[in-house]
């Protein structure tokens, strides 16, 4: 039974260049004055974003968003840290969803947190409900039984029994939901508890797993669920065919950095023969080996390149793509991303402003001690070397804390807070504050994260870095004195 599902995707991939025109309206009266994003993951290998739209929500709590759109296509609706997901269905021309307020949000982390968007007035078959419906199935199978979940520990036969119930249940239950994008989510989320279920048990199950859902499927780019189960079997893209033929691709790589020879040198094993599912293995081995000691740095962006310029297939190309943007973002020696910021006075700056000096910035919270007790040695930094732009940019959640922070601080170096904190920590992909980059005069990053003011572990101290650029800018004033024009 669980084949009727292969059918119905096969049977439902109908080209169509058509563009659906769709228009959200959000109710979110706990977030009035913030701003909203609507975006989707274009790719899943480097985890980048393409904005759709964006917008203040109004003082009613309410914001209205537009998009064409292509296919049916997995989105979130982003406030702050808190994001909802919305699949975006060609059949539904509107969605009315409400954003509940985030109770669970921890204020001291810059980690984004995901809660339910309640639908209002959703349709019986929009995608949305069915994908819903769906999860809350697949949890109550996992979760609703306690020996379920010990037979998975335990890798036992009788869960593998029920799981093929399972798989027989869902195609009954969805057999009439026409939706190549709902058929192929089911089965790759089936297919990720498999995987968990057999990852110990060697290659007779490896290969089970890849003829089963890899060697002859087609690869689903924009489905969530497929590019998960891609990027966990092939977990270590070059290592999966075994020692001897990892062996070969790294000396293919290092040694003649040639696309075709890699391809040739992974030839023998069997989880390389589906060819463009290859390449993007090649392009996601490429990107995930970038920092390691087995493989030149230089070679893996030589081969990124030419597959972003010559790559058999579209998709692939744009993917090695944008592993070479991230590969040189925010990378010492690389242009700093310029923004703004509104300082004490309430005058707008932007970093590009301060070009033509050194500058140290520091990202902070008013609500994390070690920010501010690192601001009482970074006083004493930026009274000891002129030579320096010291610049501490606020990034807490609310204007009232950082309001509340300078009513009792009065330090005397540039210190601001950006309009919308969150799009300067996603600017800088930060994890944790406080952090600190430091910037030449050219506006190029010279340590990214920088040494702190205070030495951490077996770290220096940025002092340390300061001396030795102030030195170096005392002598050269010092032999400019006397010089004739």
């Amino acid at each position: 039974m669980f084949n009727y599902v292969l059918l119905l995707i096969a049977f439902f991939s109908v080209v169509n260049n058509s563009l659906f025109a769709i228009e959200i309206q959000i109710n979110a009266p706990d977030y009035q004055g913030k701003n909203v994003k609507w975006r989707k993951k274009t790719d899943h290998i480097t985890n980048q974003y393409q904005l759709l739209a964006e917008s203040k929500i109004d003082t009613n709590g309410l914001v209205t968003l537009n998009k064409k759109i292509e296919k049916i296509e997995l989105t979130e609706i982003v406030v702050g840290k808190s994001f909802g997901l919305l699949y975006l269905d060609t059949a539904t021309k509107f969605y009315n969803i409400y954003f509940p307020k985030d109770t669970i949000l921890d204020t001291m982390s810059l980690k984004k947190n995901q809660i339910q968007l309640v639908f209002l007035d959703l349709p019986d078959n929009d995608i949305n409900r069915l994908i819903l419906d769906f999860n809350l199935q697949y949890d109550y199978f996992l979760y609703g039984d306690t020996s379920k979940l010990i037979r998975l520990a335990l890798q036992e036969k009788e869960f593998q029994d029920s799981l093929n119930a399972f798989k027989v249940f869902i195609s009954n239950r969805y057999q009439n939901d026409l939706i190549k994008f709902l058929h192929v989510s089911i089965r790759y989320e089936i297919a990720l508890i498999e995987q968990m279920a057999h990852q110990s048990k060697g290659e007779f199950y490896k290969n089970y797993l890849f003829h089963t859902y890899l060697k002859k499927s087609s690869v689903e780019y924009s489905n969530p669920a497929f590019m998960e189960f891609f990027n966990l079997f092939y977990r270590k893209p070059f290592k999966i065919g075994g020692d001897e033929i990892f062996e070969r691709i790294k000396f293919s790589i290092n040694q003649y950095h040639d696309l075709d020879h890699l391809k040739n040198a992974m030839s023998n094993s069997s989880f390389y023969s589906h060819q463009k599912l290859k390449e993007l293995i090649i392009v996601k081995g490429l990107y995930d080996n970038y920092n390691s000691r087995e493989f030149s740095n230089a070679f893996v962006l030589e081969l990124l390149e030419e597959i972003s310029e010559n790559g058999n297939w579209a998709e692939n190309r744009s993917i090695a793509k944008e592993c070479l943007r991230e590969l040189s973002y925010l990378k010492n020696g690389t242009t700093a991303p310029n923004f703004s910021w509104i300082d004490v006075e309430g005058i707008k700056h932007e970093l590009i402003d301060f070009k033509g000096k050194h500058i140290y910035i520091h990202f902070f919270s008013s609500l994390n001690y070690m920010s501010l007790k690192e601001m009482e040695i970074i006083e004493q930094l930026a009274n000891k070397y002129n030579a320096i732009q010291f610049i501490s940019v606020n990034l807490d959640e609310t204007e009232n804390s950082f309001a509340n922070f300078l009513r009792t601080n009065q330090y005397k170096w540039e210190i601001g807070r950006p309009q919308n904190p969150q799009d300067v920590i996603e600017l800088f992909k930060l994890d944790h504050l406080p952090t600190y980059i430091f910037i030449d005069t050219d506006g190029v990053i010279v340590q990214y994260p920088a040494y702190t003011p205070s030495p951490l572990y077996n770290n220096q101290s940025i002092d340390v870095t300061f001396f030795n650029l102030q030195k170096k800018l005392d002598q050269r004033q010092r032999l400019r004195i006397g010089v004739k024009g």
